[in-house]
């Protein structure tokens, strides 16, 4: 896994930008999945504005949600696709059918099957763009979830559920499970690029980059992925021993 230094939050964004860019100017009919929160914020910003001058960019590219809250009505002001609506989807004018999104009210067996089906159907994923959760989460994949776990419905850890607390209000309006992409079906991607922005996440990516690797720590899987890079700032890299 490669690393790569912004200078804070905005920086990120731009590099990120800049992979994503790299990605659809070389293959135009890419398969992208994208991470929600505040770390990839800015990265939607300046696609947005990318898109503002060059509309034809998304065209042929089809983008795959990362996870998904379960058990809630399609409708539900959480659901994870209505985020990535405002923040990227709309501001960037892409066509909703071309995004690849779970169901939250569907058969959780089917719908997994459904999502592996379709990256498949596509010829699997050229980027997968991730954050990284408090407890190295990836994706909903929490601590102990197998390598080689494929898209699945999953219980949220309670670092998930209380750090998702600040976007509902509190903690028990956070739904309790959700459906995500494996750990094994993001390894298979053609590359993968895992943002880490603030301080509050420099604890984490310390891990990250020192522990060994292993279940109990889901995002240090990418290390053993030589197609992999982590793009985090100053602050998240504060605490990192890099020597």
């Amino acid at each position: 896994m490669r690393v790569i230094e912004a200078e804070d939050h905005e920086d990120l964004g731009r590099k990120a930008r800049d992979v994503v860019v790299g990605v659809l100017r070389k293959k135009p009919a890419s398969l992208i999945s994208l991470a929600t929160g505040n770390t990839p914020v800015p990265m939607f910003r300046e696609l947005a504005a990318v898109a503002g001058t060059d509309p034809l960019l998304f065209h042929q590219a089809r983008f795959v949600t990362l996870d998904e809250y379960a058990d809630i009505g399609s409708g539900d002001k959480r659901r994870l696709l209505s985020w990535l609506n405002r923040a990227f989807i709309s501001p960037a004018g892409i066509d909703p059918q071309r995004i690849i999104a779970f169901d939250p009210e569907a058969d959780h067996l089917i719908e997994c099957a459904r999502m592996e089906g379709a990256i498949a159907e596509h010829g699997g994923l050229d980027l997968a763009v991730l954050g990284l959760g408090p407890n190295g989460h990836i994706g909903f994949n929490e601590p102990g979830s197998s390598f080689a776990s494929r898209t699945r419905k999953v219980a949220l850890a309670a670092e998930s559920i209380q750090s998702n607390a600040s976007y509902w209000g509190n903690e028990a309006d956070v739904p309790r499970s959700g459906l995500t992409l494996g750990i094994g079906t993001l390894r298979e991607a053609r590359s993968i690029l895992l943002l880490a922005s603030g301080a509050s996440k420099a604890g984490i990516v310390a891990r990250l980059l020192q522990e060994p690797v292993g279940e109990a720590l889901p995002a240090s899987v990418l290390r053993l992925c030589a197609n992999a890079s982590l793009l985090a700032d100053h602050a998240a890299l504060s605490k990192a021993d890099r020597a």
